[in-house]
């Protein structure tokens, strides 16, 4: 049941290119795979048994093939395996592989936005009906057969940029667009289309089919909370006594608060302890306080980017401690740590006190002034707002980030980034005039789904100061809007440490070896401390319908046996 990925590693260029666009993807979404490499062995029959999916994702690899291997490829396609090709570069293939998947001619053209037809199943989880690309990219303009294929992508003319098809028992995907759709300079992941990268995987995928992929998890996390201590409330009985939480729990919705903690009123504490053993919320230290948003009074680092001393620290963290004691409470193991700056002789004070996970949006050891730190080589993709990674600067702490930085398009004057769902839907700091409530919802909806069509997870941030300037009843109506929208029916609301330990140990285990032949085999390697869920997916007429098969904690090696469906 493996998934096989063809490649040409003496290509270098297009190769390197391949790993970033489509390995790292498919590395990130779980696929249990093997690379072919071309360049080193010619694949025959034998190759692809047991296989349900062949991916072509390498640029120009048609020259690469031979009438032979094409051959096996139709005649697997035919047979009920699936095949999805990332490489548009359809003059590329052998004429006869072609006339076989009804194709007759082709012409090169370029597009610099891409359509989605909502109509197809492969596009259907999309938030987004069309993207604008950073650059121009190659596209063929194709003659096919309308009675074997159906559109799912479109450029900007309605010229097909993407098509999907039967023949005989098996499916195939055909990108009509170069590779280099999923490169950075021209769209690249995190950006929108990824729902629909995995979609046309599993769609064409012979069944069942397996991955170990990310649930569809959805948090909160909320920064600059001081409760009713706030400096800046506008009112105030939607923030005492945490009262916002109160709404978000009647929605499933289980917060992270990044704590102002010198800010916090002793009327509040009774409501802190009480949310926390009702699991309600969980609670991070933020920062001692910052009434003027200038992180005048950091816990982990300077603003201006400068560590600690080793006393500072210590008198740090100790005032940390007696802070969290006299709340009764333990901080939430993921740190929620305000601008993100974090020093790095700060990490063996977390690692101490067993906060091993990191929400960043910067790279530690960094003022978030500093464009530096806004580059940090994290999985999947190097993107910090998308990652669920260790870091290199310690491997004892893993970031777990789902955040789109750019929530609507801003004017060309606009630096700041767009993060936080309220921006602008409220009169805090004059960011608009009047409360926004549809704008809110809208931007909300935006957030949570953009990181489940990412498959990381999906979270709902904001900051307590612009939640203050909003009427109780409004909190709601923005609320009751987002999750009413969203649907709860397949969704998984978690507090954030348990999405954080999750990842982790989902990143920790490899699937090994899958056999099907009336019951299901599964090898996994690796470990995990909580239960973990594996993704089984079954065609039901052009549509794909999931469920999870469950992976109990283990150590080192498991064998897992499932009775499941043909």
């Amino acid at each position: 049941m493996e998934t096989k990925i063809l490649v040409d590693s003496s290509k270098i260029v297009h190769y390197s290119r391949c790993e970033k666009g489509i390995f790292s993807a498919i590395e990130h979404l779980g696929f249990y795979y093997k690379i072919i490499d071309l360049s080193f062995e010619r694949f025959f029959e034998r190759e692809i048994e047991n296989t349900n999916l062949i991916v072509i994702g390498q640029e120009g690899l048609g020259f690469s093939l031979g009438k032979l291997e094409t051959d096996i490829l139709i005649k697997n396609l035919y047979s009920g395996v699936g095949i999805v090709i990332f490489d548009g570069y359809i003059s590329s293939y052998p004429f006869d592989f072609l006339k076989n998947i009804k194709i007759e001619e082709f012409i090169p053209k370029r597009t610099s936005k891409i359509k989605l037809e909502k109509n197809s199943w492969i596009c259907q989880g999309t938030y987004n009906d069309e993207f604008e690309l950073k650059n121009e990219i190659i596209f063929y303009s194709v003659k096919f057969d309308n009675r074997a294929w159906k559109v799912f992508l479109y450029n900007e003319d309605g010229q097909p940029c993407g098509i999907y098809g039967r023949f005989g028992k098996g499916k195939i995907v055909l990108f009509l667009t170069s590779a280099g759709l999923w490169q950075d300079d021209v769209l690249g992941h995190t950006e929108g289309l990824d729902d629909v990268f995995f979609r046309s995987l599993i769609w064409a995928s012979k069944k069942p089919f397996i991955t170990k992929t990310m649930p569809p998890f959805i948090t909160a996390r909320i920064d600059d909370v001081s409760g009713s201590g706030s400096k800046v409330v506008k009112y105030k009985e939607t923030v005492e006594r945490f009262k916002y939480v109160d709404i978000l729990n009647r929605y499933k919705i289980v917060p992270n608060l990044g704590l102002f903690i010198d800010d916090i009123e002793k009327d509040d504490i009774l409501s802190i302890r009480e949310k926390y053993f009702e699991k309600q919320a969980e609670f991070s230290p933020h920062a001692f306080s910052d009434p003027v948003n200038k992180n005048e009074y950091p816990i982990y680092m300077k603003h201006n980017g400068q560590e600690f001393s080793d006393n500072e620290l210590k008198e740090n963290f100790n005032r940390v401690d007696i802070k969290f004691e006299l709340f009764g409470i333990k901080p939430s193991i993921t740190l929620n740590a305000h601008f993100g700056e974090v020093g790095i002789k700060s990490l063996s004070y977390l690692k101490e006190r067993n906060q091993n996970f990191l929400m960043n949006i910067i790279r530690v050891g960094k003022a978030y002034s500093d464009p530096k730190s806004h580059i940090w080589d994290l999985k999947p993709y190097n993107k910090i707002n998308f990652s669920l990674s260790e870091i290199p600067e310690d491997n004892d702490f893993f970031n777990v980030l789902s955040l789109p930085l750019k929530i609507e398009e801003k004017s060309s004057n606009e630096k700041n980034p767009d993060f936080d769902f309220l921006y602008k839907c409220t009169n805090f700091w004059n960011e608009n005039n009047s409360t926004d409530t549809k704008r809110a919802i809208k931007r909300g909806i935006f957030q949570i789904k953009r990181g489940l069509e990412n498959k990381f997870f999906g979270c709902l941030m904001t900051h307590e100061q612009r939640i203050s300037f909003l009427k109780i009843e409004e909190w709601e109506e923005i609320i009751k809007g987002i999750i009413n929208s969203i649907g709860m029916k397949n969704k998984i609301f978690k507090n954030y440490d348990y999405i954080s330990l999750y990842a982790k140990n989902l990143k920790s285990i490899s699937i090994e070896k899958i056999d099907f032949d009336k019951n299901l085999e599964i090898i996994l390697k690796g470990g995990t401390k909580i239960n973990l869920y594996l993704y089984i997916f079954y065609d039901r007429d052009d549509e794909v319908i999931e469920n999870f098969l469950e992976i109990p904690p283990f150590e080192s090696y498991t064998k897992l046996n499932f009775k499941i469906q043909g």
